[in-house]
């Protein structure tokens, strides 16, 4: 029978260290071909109302599942919910709350930095102040020493609460800005998380030597600044063919649509992680990571919840 856990269950079961630790697992089976991908996508209601769902397999394990939930506009915070099966029989193992999504994206983003990241990499440009804001910072924090981030955000009082409550909670130096040149100049490390359909800001502003992560929509990252990195990495190919969200600008698509790379030039996580794509290089290479948005990631979590959970005899079995 199904293992049903609540959110309170769930919650104490993962940190970030274990969480990298699952992630650059999975991104490893990515590379082994012993995953199955497929692109989230969004249910419409009406207006921006929607369900959005995230699936993914991983084949060694036989593990199959989805994560569903509200989109962000509904949702307010991360009432996500996961099922996980097993592909062979098809018994649904676990139907469990899922409070891991702003995680699972932090252990994504320090694996990729880690690799492509300069050692002494110390400074980060941050822009949005969204649900996943504060946790992106702790991400690259658990692989770099991170002393200050620079804040770009359009609401000024959500900028300022934001930097309170970062500075307070991660003891790092957070600096709001009013406007995205501080946040782009004389910084080592820059996140974009928006969902601005345009370019944040120009792709000459970044200096040789910066990481770059974009978890936003994909236009918040120019074809040019693509085209000026010395690499760039994907969390997952499919996923970026596949994008939900097909109304405005897709930099790599297009590159590839124009002909100035192929799919098969641009590397995703995996192949860094096992080393068949190239990490940083030098000291002065501008380096890329498009954050892919979920899949057989949060299936690799879902995982390891419920098997911790069965170790721990937590949840409780349903009759379906």
């Amino acid at each position: 029978m199904p293992l049903l856990l609540s959110r309170e269950e769930t919650q104490p079961l993962l940190d970030l260290p274990k969480a990298i630790e699952l992630t650059e697992a999975a991104y490893r089976d990515q590379a082994e071909g012993q995953v199955t991908a497929h692109a989230p996508y969004h249910i419409h209601v009406q207006g921006k109302q929607a369900l959005r769902v995230v699936s993914g397999a991983l084949i060694k394990s036989r593990r199959v599942g989805i994560r569903l939930g509200p989109n962000v506009q509904l949702s307010g915070g991360d009432r996500m919910y996961a099922l996980l099966f097993d592909s062979e029989s098809g018994e649904l193992l676990s139907f469990m709350g899922y409070p891991f999504g702003t995680m699972r994206t932090a252990a994504t983003i320090a694996a990729a930095a880690r690799r492509l990241a300069r050692e002494d990499a110390h400074t980060v440009g941050l822009f949005g102040v969204g649900r996943n804001a504060l946790g992106l910072v702790r991400g690259l924090a658990a692989v770099r020493k991170i002393t200050r981030v620079v804040v770009s955000s359009r609401d000024v009082e959500r900028r300022k609460a934001f930097c309170e409550r970062g500075a307070k909670d991660l003891q790092i130096d957070f600096v709001p800005s009013d406007g995205p040149e501080p946040a782009v100049k004389n910084t080592d490390l820059i996140i974009t998380s928006t969902s601005s359909q345009t370019e944040v800001f120009p792709a000459d502003w970044v200096a040789p030597g910066t990481h770059l992560t974009s978890i936003g929509k994909p236009g918040e990252l120019s074809k040019e600044l693509y085209l000026r990195a010395d690499r760039y990495i994907v969390g997952s190919r499919e996923h970026e063919k596949n994008y939900w969200d097909r109304s405005g600008p897709m930099p790599i698509v297009e590159l590839v649509a124009e002909g100035k790379t192929s799919w098969d030039k641009v590397p995703e996580l995996g192949d860094l992680i096992v080393g068949r794509s190239a990490g940083r290089q030098s000291a002065k290479e501008i380096t890329i990571f498009k954050e892919s948005q979920g899949g057989f990631g949060d299936m690799a979590f879902a995982q390891w919840i419920y098997d911790e959970a069965v170790r721990r005899k937590l949840g409780r079995e349903i009759a379906l």
